[in-house]
């Protein structure tokens, strides 16, 4: 897959370098000039550019890619204009940095959903994220196991949870549920939040909209996902 990550600071330079790791393609964008010269070699592709001009960034490929992450970091005026423009260019999925809850009121009203904050697991956990499709959340374990937040196939929508034998047919363990219950922000957007089911019953009917917490290989994970 194709990601392009703003701002080249410690959060962003590790999640390049962590996605670059998994086998996809990066383009990591910094105003700063030494900040590109040092992770060139690094990352797949690293642009100088201030990323708030908006004829400078129409000159990346965004319309390519599966993802643009914002995480230029403290500097909040940056991040929501940059945000701004990548909403203007119809890029779909957008995930932002932030770092105060007034940042995060101000992307929610421009219609951002997804956010991740500036915690130091914060960068790994989004590279595992996004190293999936259709992966809500990840949690590396160790190297050979991971708890994983996944949106239900639409081919088991319907089927009980003994009909997907998920330990017979992926090796994966099924945690909890977790239910989408949807509330109104204070700008009349949706937003919605996650409820933990708790232990679930085999004879459990799977609806569209829930959540798999699943405890596996990243290969078996991958297998189920991908059907």
């Amino acid at each position: 897959m194709k990601f392009i990550v703003f701002g080249l600071g410690n959060f962003g330079s590790y999640l390049c370098e962590q996605l670059v790791q998994l086998g996809h393609e990066v383009i990591g964008v910094d105003e700063n000039l030494e900040m590109v010269d040092k992770y060139k070699h690094r990352i797949t592709h690293a642009i100088a550019l201030d990323a708030t001009n908006k004829e400078a960034v129409e000159q990346l490929p965004i319309r390519d890619l599966d993802a643009a992450i914002v995480g230029i970091g403290e500097n909040e005026g940056a991040t929501i204009m940059t945000t701004a423009l990548l909403k203007q260019m119809g890029v779909k999925r957008i995930i932002c940095r932030v770092t105060s809850p007034l940042q995060k009121i101000v992307l929610e009203a421009m219609d951002i959903q997804e956010f991740v904050y500036p915690e130091a697991s914060s960068a790994e956990r989004l590279a595992l994220k996004l190293d999936l499709p259709g992966v809500i959340d990840s949690f590396q374990i160790n190297v050979n196991y991971r708890l994983l937040e996944v949106g239900v196939p639409g081919r088991y929508v319907g089927r009980t949870i003994a009909e997907l034998e998920l330990e017979k047919r992926y090796s994966l363990v099924l945690v909890t549920i977790l239910k989408r219950v949807v509330n109104k922000s204070i700008f009349g957007h949706d937003t919605s939040n996650l409820k933990v089911v708790g232990i679930v019953p085999p004879t459990t009917k799977l609806e569209a909209g829930d959540v798999l917490l699943l405890f596996g290989a990243p290969r078996d994970l991958e297998n189920f996902i991908e059907g």
